[in-house]
């Protein structure tokens, strides 16, 4: 659906009264999210009466359509999560605020609160369309007990790709011709996908953001070498082998089962984990070259909606969920990472016993900001299409790479 907006942040009928208002904020995610966000909604609440926010979770298949719907309805949301796929395009289509006037009369200093990177993921031409909010980076999962009982040693910062085949090698165990466990678990998940590809020099576009690279040997490479762990060695499922699991089963839910020994994955995933009762560590990505970075920096941010009419009362709310306290939630909650530089001592604190960030820190050089446009999402969800066909068998890695970079060329001609 196309919205044809035009930034109107700036109108004075849309600022309405910072002190008095009824805002709706959208946001998707787990029922943990909603209590979260809602949690630090009412903290602010309680010190301004006037003021009520309603969290709305959309399920994220239709979050994109629904929020395009409720803002071309003339209801659209006060304040939209947003991240850095879905963030360029409402910012280019102008559904939300500019906020580098208000941020900047509010004296934030955003990269002396944040790491650069997830500030980056939130601009635009050099408007800044959101505020950092929760994230992180992608990281790897391994599953102690697995390891020990193998006798592998654990991941750590700078394991190597070849350890780390090595090691999913040793972890595999086939009884009676059936694998009964897997060294690690693959699937398409286009930001593990795109964080394998970057680690063997590979980038989905070129450095100016105009012309595909998803073609280059070094992507393909990658990408090759990805999928070569299910259809080659044999250490991960395939997708046909996911379906044959059962509805819904992923690489998240084999770990989560006890099936698999490593994943890529998110921070969030964290908490779930440990309700299942495994003893688990966090590490960066095998590497391939120490050069290329393994670790894609993502998360979500907190716009304002240029179609509100309460913008004044909306923009209190996000800055407050950027400060200190209004992120507090986060970490008791066991969310991702916090935007607050201040807070990350404490979330650490807060991670279950034996999970270590220590690995991480080693690699902060390892994150690196994903390549964003106001088409991201387009590309994103097209790339995803173009690439099943190889996660599957059915196409080679030209013929799908091929295919991508043809229609992220249309697309990007039409942004």
């Amino acid at each position: 659906m196309s919205i044809g907006l035009t930034a109107c942040g700036s109108d004075a009928q849309q600022q309405g009264s910072a002190d008095k208002a009824d805002l709706i904020m959208s946001i998707w995610g787990s029922t943990n999210d909603t209590k979260t966000y809602q949690e630090r909604a009412d903290a602010y609440t309680a010190t301004h009466p006037g003021v009520q926010v309603t969290v709305k979770n959309i399920p994220i298949e239709n979050y994109d359509q629904q929020v395009d719907t409720m803002i071309a309805g003339g209801s659209s949301p006060d304040i939209i999560l947003v991240d850095g796929t879905r963030g360029p395009a409402l910012a280019q289509r102008g559904a939300i605020v500019d906020l580098t006037p208000r941020i900047q009369s509010a004296g934030l200093t955003l990269e002396d609160t944040v790491d650069a990177n997830r500030v980056n993921g939130y601009n635009l031409k050099g408007k800044q369309f959101a505020l950092p909010d929760r994230g992180g980076n992608l990281v790897f999962y391994y599953n102690k007990t697995m390891f020990e009982k193998a006798n592998v040693p654990l991941p750590k910062a700078g394991w190597t790709w070849d350890e780390f085949t090595e090691a999913a090698k040793k972890l595999t165990i086939v009884e009676g011709g059936k694998t009964t466990q897997y060294g690690v678990a693959i699937d398409n998940w286009p930001q593990a996908v795109e964080s394998v590809a970057r680690s063997f020099g590979g980038t989905m576009l070129n450095e100016g953001l105009d012309q595909p690279a998803i073609d280059s040997p070094q992507f393909h490479t990658g990408l090759q070498t990805y999928y070569d762990l299910a259809a080659k060695l044999k250490v991960s499922p395939t997708l046909q082998d996911y379906a044959d699991f059962g509805q819904n089963v992923n690489r998240d839910a084999l770990f989560a089962q006890g099936k698999t020994a490593m994943i890529w994955a998110g921070l969030w995933d964290i908490p779930d984990f440990v309700k299942q009762g495994l003893s688990f560590g966090i590490a960066p990505p095998p590497s391939v070259d120490p050069a290329n970075p393994t670790m894609m920096a993502f998360g979500t941010g907190i716009a304002v909606g240029s179609r509100s009419k309460q913008q004044d009362a909306a923009w209190e709310v996000v800055k407050y969920m950027f400060s200190v306290d209004g992120q507090k939630p986060i970490v008791a909650n066991q969310q991702d990472v916090p935007s607050a530089k201040a807070l990350i001592p404490e979330w650490e604190k807060a991670l279950p016993e034996g999970v270590s960030y220590a690995e991480l820190a080693k690699a902060s050089n390892q994150v690196f900001s994903a390549q964003r446009g106001p088409s991201a999402s387009q590309i994103g969800k097209q790339v995803e299409q173009d690439l099943y066909p190889f996660f599957t068998g059915s196409a080679s890695v030209d013929e799908a790479t091929a295919n991508a970079a043809a229609h992220i060329k249309a697309a990007l001609a039409g942004s």
